[in-house]
């Protein structure tokens, strides 16, 4: 297990499994938690994390790159719903995509959770605002910062280079 995840596309596609996992613990995590609690969805975070690890599902490296990148699209779909009154389908640029109703319904009760927590997070949210070539993310759509080109997630994947530019930082798209 001492490989970096990047040098295999097998090490990818586990960090990609543990990426959906990661996110089912969460919620999972979340039904046990006090109802309406601030800190319910990072003690989620933290325990799905652990978890991982004491598995032996991912390393300790691999399982903060997993956390890192769930806490990161969480926040943001959080942040989202807390600025606008709309659908998660329709912030994240959804309606066009099929996406299984099922990880809309878990990404959406997820990210009530996240808006919550936003209160008490300005510091980690400015910094989960980016995100990078050779991360996972979920679904939604992200745009190149360098051209605009749009890269749309119908799943769990990893963030290749832009297509357009080969650049590598990304932002949501927002509308």
């Amino acid at each position: 297990m001492n490989q970096q995840p990047g040098k295999t596309k097998a090490g990818w596609e586990r960090l990609i499994q543990a990426y959906d996992a990661m996110l089912q613990r969460v919620e999972q995590g979340l039904d046990t938690a006090a109802a309406g609690s601030e800190t319910a969805l990072a003690h989620a975070l933290y325990a799905a994390r652990r978890t991982a690890v004491d598995l032996g599902e991912l390393t300790r490296e691999e399982a903060d790159k997993v956390h890192e990148f769930v806490s990161r699209d969480l926040y943001d779909a959080g942040q989202q719903l807390a600025m606008e009154e709309r659908e998660v389908a329709d912030r994240l640029r959804l309606g066009t995509l099929s996406v299984e109703k099922g990880l809309l319904v878990r990404f959406t009760r997820l990210a009530q959770a996240a808006k919550l927590e936003l209160r008490h997070l300005d510091k980690a949210r400015r910094r989960l605002a980016e995100w990078h070539t050779g991360e996972v993310t979920g679904i939604g759509v992200l745009r190149c910062r360098h051209c605009g080109e749009l890269l749309h997630f119908e799943r769990t994947g990893r963030i290749p280079p832009c297509p357009r530019c080969h650049a590598t930082v990304y932002e949501r798209a927002k509308e």
